[in-house]
């Protein structure tokens, strides 16, 4: 079953929900999506959203729009949609998940290969994320704990996962910016981010991956308890 849309931002649930049920494989490719109206009805929101959610969809790949007939559902190898339009509907409990992978591995890979440079690079990051903490500048939180957790990419030598990272850090600035109010998320952010660094600077990987961990499933499972809250 379809969930009514409650919240703000209507056209952004509706692609997440379609979108959602196309890579969960509940609509297959070849199969016909509900109608305009039963979307409206299923959802509860109007004929314009429903139209541009498909348009968004139809263009991303997903969808095809056959005139006089319905839209239906495209097969995988039509689905060219560009990983930043996919991340942009993610959910923030998705983009934790992912990032949790992304930064175990870059946080092994940088203790085991990190350069002097790289150490700096970090060492800086940190002091500038202390500075903003401690003026309750979010902005700048957000900015420097982005370019900590960049560095360790950069320092994991492994160009694919450094872009990956990269590509990704959009979406993970914009769950922090929404997730910085929360000040119980991030008490003890500062402590767990100077034993990861610690970790990479002695090139202990198991302290790393458990640090890099630690710092991210508190947050996780925090996020859990608090999804009924609108972010």
């Amino acid at each position: 079953m379809f969930k009514n849309i409650e919240h703000k931002k209507l056209g952004d649930h509706v692609i997440h929900q379609l979108q959602e049920k196309i890579s969960l494989g509940e609509l297959k490719p070849g199969d016909k999506i509900p109608t305009e109206t039963e979307l409206m009805a299923m959802l509860g929101v109007g004929r314009s959203t429903v139209r541009e959610a498909v348009r968004v969809l139809a263009k991303a790949g997903l969808l095809e729009v056959r005139q006089g007939d319905g839209t239906y559902v495209l097969g995988r190898t039509n689905n060219l949609e560009p990983l930043e339009h996919r991340l942009r509907r993610a959910s923030i409990l998705e983009v934790y998940e992912v990032r949790r992978a992304l930064e175990l591995e870059s946080a092994k890979l940088a203790a085991r290969r990190r350069s002097e440079e790289d150490l700096i690079t970090m060492r800086e990051s940190l002091a500038k994320r202390r500075e903003a903490r401690s003026l309750n500048d979010n902005r700048s939180y957000v900015e420097t704990d982005l370019q900590f957790h960049l560095a360790i990419a950069s320092a994991s030598k492994n160009s694919v996962l450094t872009d990956l990272y990269f590509s990704f850090s959009n979406t993970v600035r914009d769950a922090l910016d929404k997730l910085i109010s929360d000040q119980e998320l991030y008490k003890n952010q500062i402590p767990i981010h100077e034993q990861l660094l610690a970790a990479i600077e002695r090139q202990d990987e198991q302290a790393a991956v458990y640090w890099a961990a630690q710092n991210l499933d508190k947050t996780m499972a925090d996020l859990q308890v608090l999804l009924g809250k609108t972010y």
